[in-house]
């Protein structure tokens, strides 16, 4: 096989995957809109986080879905779906980034697998359950020392939940920067990505290490959050362009080593890098 359709076989085989990145960006797309407006929705705002234990297993008694979302179940569904997505974009990159962007991908699983370990909400709602259930007040006791151990190492904000944050912040950030090196996104979609990122890095930060008043890190956050929304969508467009440059050959035409220019057009698969 030569060498040239050695790398048309490699593309091809990559087609499947930048059209499932690409749905899985849009798909977190779908979910960062969604908690965006789940959070603007009286008795839904994060002012309803609990800020004791006894406050939790109430409101996971009272609204499970509210309590759930309050411990960033949404927020690790999101995670998981744009794996995909980071796959195929280190896919794009192998040849023009390819450290970089194999970088970023192993950073953006590890942040996720420690972000889905250490997750606090179901854990929380199965104690939550437990409590209603508890008939002594040392088996409450026992509930609320073993809910406050979960709290500390995966509730939102907290230093548990830090590192699963901070690591998938990381690796997106990463990301965007190796697209911002090979070229192929463009800088539009390569600085929106970092400059969004950076901001959110600053809001997870600062959330962590109580480094600025809470309503000070949200209005850093909110331009940073709207630009990672427009970066969802430059990267699904591009993902899905793509996918069909690697099915679709196209027509060139072919000059001569005598320096003739031959009308002659041979079918020259297109690359992908």
């Amino acid at each position: 096989m030569s060498g040239v359709d050695e790398t048309q076989s490699t593309d091809r085989a990559w087609r499947s995957m930048y059209v499932i990145g690409a749905i899985a960006a849009l798909l977190a797309l779908l979910g960062t809109i969604a908690d965006i407006v789940i959070a603007s929705i009286p008795g839904w705002q994060t002012s309803t986080v609990p800020t004791s234990i006894v406050g939790w297993f109430a409101q996971f008694q009272a609204n499970p879905l509210l309590g759930l979302r309050n411990l960033d179940l949404l927020n690790i569904v999101i995670s998981v779906i744009a794996v995909p997505m980071y796959v195929a974009l280190y896919g794009v990159h192998r040849r023009v980034s390819q450290g970089l962007a194999a970088l970023a991908l192993v950073v953006v699983t590890l942040g996720t697998s420690v972000f889905v370990a250490g997750n606090a909400a179901l854990p929380m709602l199965g104690l939550s359950r437990q409590f209603l259930l508890a008939t002594t007040d040392s088996q409450r006791l026992a509930l609320q020392g073993a809910a406050q151990a979960i709290l500390a190492t995966g509730a939102h904000g907290s230093m548990g939940a830090f590192a699963g944050f901070f690591l998938s912040s990381m690796g997106t950030l990463s990301m965007a920067v190796a697209m911002l090196e090979g070229g192929v996104f463009g800088r539009l979609a390569s600085w929106t990505g970092i400059v969004g990122m950076s901001l959110l890095l600053v809001y997870v930060v600062g959330t962590a290490f109580a480094l600025a008043p809470t309503g000070v890190l949200m209005i850093v956050a909110m331009p940073g959050g709207l630009m990672m929304i427009a970066w969802y969508v430059m990267v699904a467009r591009k993902l899905f362009r793509l996918a069909l440059r690697v099915a679709r050959p196209r027509l060139i035409p072919s000059t001569l080593a005598s320096g003739k220019h031959s009308l002659l057009a041979c079918t020259v698969p297109v690359i992908a890098v």
